[in-house]
């Protein structure tokens, strides 16, 4: 009986989660997705350079693409709907639509925002920004538009749309890591201004 129960309240939840507020929880999901990828980018930066992460966690930079993930989470979230009404159901010809579009229109425009958004945070001045999107925005876009498209024909077969972002996100988590990394590589991101 307390297992039933334990069910039940789990059930609630994530119908709540999943159904009702749906858009509060990619947001959420998206910008806690940024925020571990920075973290496990942060601890390979510190065990590269032999320190302890404990000691050296930049929280600051963390809590600014933290902050990202969940300003572009509505981005993400509405994208799925329209790929969903604009190509209807899951045959080969909609699934290959969707992939094709996600690559080609919404990668680069998510990428974009995303290199942009963390300068704007960051308070650098737009050549910066431009020398980012260009050093670490195209790396990105190098391995989003292979292995990327991967799971996202998975992700548009196989899943509901309401569980799309999670997914999405749960994937994400090495492309998170890597975004962190790459941006924070990138020539203007010197390793005391890194945020």
């Amino acid at each position: 009986s307390q297992w039933r129960r334990i069910a039940v309240s789990a059930r609630s939840c994530g119908h709540l989660l999943f159904n009702r507020y749906l858009l509060l929880t990619n947001c959420a999901i998206c910008g806690l997705s940024s925020s571990c990828g920075d973290l496990i980018s942060q601890k390979l930066e510190c065990r590269n350079r032999k320190q302890s992460l404990l000691s050296t966690v930049n929280w600051k930079r963390n809590l600014t693409i933290g902050s990202c993930g969940v300003l572009l989470g509505p981005l993400t979230h509405y994208w799925y709907l329209f790929l969903e009404r604009r190509f209807l159901g899951r045959t080969a010809r909609a699934l290959v639509y969707k992939v094709a579009a996600d690559a080609l229109l919404f990668s680069p425009v998510y990428i974009t925002l995303y290199v942009v958004s963390l300068g704007l945070m960051r308070g650098v001045g737009r050549e910066a920004i431009k020398a980012d999107l260009w050093e670490a925005g195209l790396e990105i876009y190098k391995y989003e538009a292979t292995i990327w498209s991967a799971a996202q024909a998975v992700n548009f077969y196989f899943l509901p749309i309401r569980y799309r972002v999670a997914f999405d996100s749960g994937v994400s988590l090495a492309f998170d890591t890597f975004y962190a990394n790459q941006y924070n590589s990138a020539p203007s991101n010197s390793p005391g201004d890194k945020a």
